[in-house]
């Protein structure tokens, strides 16, 4: 790789690891961490969806995205403040590498982010692996209508890029 190549490679890595820095994390949900944040528990509830929580205390759900294909997704009970703003994130898992991603790869996650309406692709280190992520956030205080869309926006654009990045259903 030239140097101009791996200067890019690092510059692009630290954009899409530095975006999901914006945000000051907080402990602010309602309930116990155990039962995930009470907010999300009653608009899941009234979606009919069904989830699990996790470790963290996060809820995660099984999404159709297609009769054959479907997406993990989780919304986090933990949030973060911007200023008067209380917000939480929702995210999925689009593919991983055993390595860091390529300057091709990379570019092409940014390149997908100015297209997008809402939410962003990250690289995140999770153990030993690079995972890309699509992520938005959401008013912590958001309606039913407003988490379902966000929930299929996030689950339909981190399906496309599995399929086409690595042709499977992994996530």
């Amino acid at each position: 790789m030239t140097p101009r190549l791996r200067s890019l490679a690092t510059v692009t890595s630290l954009l899409l690891l530095g975006s999901a820095g914006l945000l000051l994390p907080v402990s602010a949900q309602l309930g116990d961490a155990k039962e995930g944040d009470a907010r999300v528990r009653r608009l899941l509830e009234e979606l009919e969806m069904k989830w699990t929580i996790d470790k963290d205390g996060d809820f995660r759900l099984h999404n159709e995205v297609t009769e054959d294909r479907s997406q993990l997704i989780w919304v986090l009970s933990n949030t973060s403040d911007l200023r008067n703003l209380e917000v939480r994130e929702v995210w999925s898992i689009g593919f991983r590498s055993a390595e860091p991603f390529s300057a091709e790869i990379a570019r092409r996650l940014l390149t997908e982010n100015t297209q997008t309406k809402v939410g962003a692709w990250q690289m995140r280190k999770m153990g030993e692996e690079y995972v890309a992520v699509f992520s938005a956030q959401i008013a912590a205080n958001t309606d039913a209508e407003t988490l379902q869309t966000i929930i299929d926006a996030v689950a339909t654009t981190a399906d496309e890029m599995e399929l086409d990045v690595v042709g499977t259903d992994d996530w």
